[in-house]
């Protein structure tokens, strides 16, 4: 690559990062030679293998340019970025300093740090010894397991949560049947932990969350994020009203701040009832008579979500495909692109 086409090359990377094609970037950079692969160049690098998931990867290049990333703001965002993705928070949050230090103001570098202060707070509360996590009683446990297989289907498979640093969040997953031809995920152990309801919302501060998957969705691969992320978001939302001292419940949206993975550019979260499963699986009753409310994820564009906020979460679901309602489809269309106005 000689002087004269180095801009267009850059500017060949940018574009790719803006349409998420993460996976062409990083080709087209490992074709260079070693000699034509300058800082800017490899920290491209870096930050595409970030955004596919690769972070151990990622970090290892970014601390090969210690020395020349010293007085970056980026450099820093991306090593911090990696850290926390490798659940290294406290490491993570000295990098979001750094960052921030040298001149990066933007949201995302603060939420990040807020998130990495707030983990590694919960790691080292875990350490403290006689520590456990908070569960539900057994017999609270066995009505909440009755309850999905009853209105979510059976469950053979759960994904077992191994560090539980407040709550122990298990993950059921229901299989596809000739009825419901989709995964249903759902969280198992958010509603150990009340959130911090308004004092006019009694009975809305347990929950648990649930996402509804094509059948063609690979839970066998979830190291890779495109397979991985509405796991990682089940597991997020369970521990939102414990990091964020908030709440959660219907028609609430949570944004990502970018796609959820490469080959989709849905970038939020919908909060909804179950509806495909009829109105008696939106909760579940306690022994004790406490209910606990089940959410259902929907992932939303940008758009949609913006236009879900200038005006309501109702006239949104006028113009949603029951289809969208109904399980992820992470390429359908965008009810608020720009062939489309209200």
């Amino acid at each position: 690559m000689n002087t004269r086409d180095r801009p267009h090359f850059i500017a060949q990377l940018i574009a790719w990062h803006e349409e998420d094609q993460h996976g062409r970037v990083i080709k087209a950079i490992e074709k260079l030679g070693k000699k034509e692969r300058d800082y800017e160049i490899v920290c491209y690098y870096a930050r595409a293998l970030n955004n596919i998931g690769r972070f151990q990867e990622a970090l290892n290049v970014l601390l090969d340019l210690e020395q020349e990333g010293k007085d970056d703001a980026a450099w820093y965002f991306r090593v911090g970025y990696s850290l926390y993705y490798l659940n290294r928070e406290n490491e993570a949050a000295e990098f979001f300093f750094k960052a921030i230090e040298n001149g990066d103001d933007s949201e995302d570098t603060r939420l990040l740090l807020e998130a990495s202060l707030s983990e590694a707070e919960i790691r080292r509360r875990q350490e403290i010894p006689g520590y456990a996590p908070e569960c539900y009683a057994e017999e609270d446990l066995r009505a909440l397991e009755a309850h999905i297989e009853k209105h979510f289907g059976l469950y053979r498979n759960v994904f077992h949560e191994i560090e539980s640093p407040d709550i122990h969040v298990d993950i059921a997953v229901v299989e596809p049947t000739p009825q419901r031809n989709y995964y249903t995920l759902i969280t198992m152990g958010m509603g150990a932990w009340k959130m911090k309801t308004p004092p006019d919302l009694e009975g809305m501060d347990r929950a648990e969350i649930m996402v509804c998957l094509p059948p063609d969705w690979n839970l066998d691969n979830l190291d890779d994020e495109r397979w991985y992320w509405p796991v990682r978001w089940l597991k997020i939302l369970a521990r939102l009203p414990i990091n964020e001292d908030a709440w959660l419940g219907w028609g609430h949206t949570i944004p990502n701040g970018e796609p959820f993975a490469d080959n989709t550019r849905l970038s939020s979260i919908l909060l909804l009832n179950p509806g495909a499963f009829g109105e008696e699986a939106a909760y579940c009753k306690l022994p004790n008579g406490e209910r606990v409310n089940f959410y259902q994820m929907i992932p939303l564009y940008e758009e949609e979500t913006q236009f879900k906020i200038k005006n309501n979460v109702q006239i949104l679901l006028n113009f949603l495909d029951r289809e969208a309602l109904e399980y992820v489809h992470i390429d359908r269309e965008n009810i608020c692109d720009d062939t489309i106005t209200f």
